[in-house]
């Protein structure tokens, strides 16, 4: 199978995104809720869900650092979550990303993330946990093997930063080679391996095609680019698109300004 390729709504600045995204031309759409206003009312919801019709969602969560000092914030991150799988089944969406504090997760806050994992899955959701933007694989292999429902998602600018920044604590190759098995979503981009930089595919220091081919791709569901400004999406979607030799699915071509 090959993975659908999408795009993230992060790339578009106006406020009322979800009457541009579509102009793009892709099938999949995955909402970031840190960059894109999905508010918790169902009247604003119901909105979206109309501009949002026929294309194949996922939700990025607007969270970040789950579990802090302060068990009202705590509390506050798990209920935020809860609320974004009700949105996810609310629009349809079929996956859910969602990022977790560096560090080793403490034995309690496992046990109060599964339960929020365990709502998500009952409620039909595809659970994916996302690296944090300077990868460490030590992290991400306690997380996996912690919570073995979770699908990962290989965030390619993430894992440049990790080794760039010599956080990763092993090769890529290591790395790719231990967690492929559990990656199920990708998001491309690529950086100078300093920062998040969300650069299109063909600039940065990233050899994203080596760890593409360490990837098995047969599981991977989509392939979200996730650049930061409107006219890197093209450069990257013709790169991806000849790594797939046109088993690509991008949906048509539709002119600017135009809902669908």
């Amino acid at each position: 199978m090959t993975p659908m390729v999408g795009i993230t709504t992060q790339v578009i600045h106006q406020a009322k995104w979800y009457k541009y995204i579509g102009a793009f031309g892709f099938e999949a759409i995955e909402i970031n809720r840190q960059n894109s206003k999905l508010h918790f009312n169902l009247f604003f919801l119901e909105k979206v869900k109309k501009y949002m019709a026929g294309f194949d969602l996922s939700v990025h969560s607007g969270t970040a650092g789950i579990f802090q000092p302060f068990e009202s914030f705590t509390a506050a991150n798990l209920a935020t979550l809860t609320a974004e799988i009700d949105v996810c089944r609310y629009l349809g969406a079929r996956q859910f990303v969602f990022h977790l504090n560096d560090g080793i997760l403490s034995q309690e806050e496992k046990k109060r993330l599964k339960q929020v994992v365990a709502y998500g899955m009952d409620s039909g959701i595809a659970m994916l946990y996302e690296s944090n933007s300077t990868l460490v694989a030590d992290y991400a292999y306690d997380i996996l093997d912690s919570f073995p429902e979770l699908g990962y998602v290989l965030d390619l600018g993430h894992l440049n930063n990790g080794f760039g920044g010599g956080k990763l604590g092993c090769g890529i190759d290591e790395f790719v080679g231990r967690v492929k098995d559990r990656v199920v979503y990708v998001h491309a981009s690529n950086n100078s391996g300093r920062r998040d930089e969300h650069n299109g595919l063909k600039d940065g220091t990233l050899n994203w095609r080596r760890v593409l081919d360490l990837v098995d791709l047969s599981k991977v569901m989509k392939i979200i680019i996730e650049v930061r400004e409107p006219d890197m999406v093209e450069d990257t979607r013709r790169s991806l698109t000849r790594y797939l030799e046109g088993g690509i699915r991008v949906g048509k071509l539709y002119s600017v300004g135009s809902r669908r």
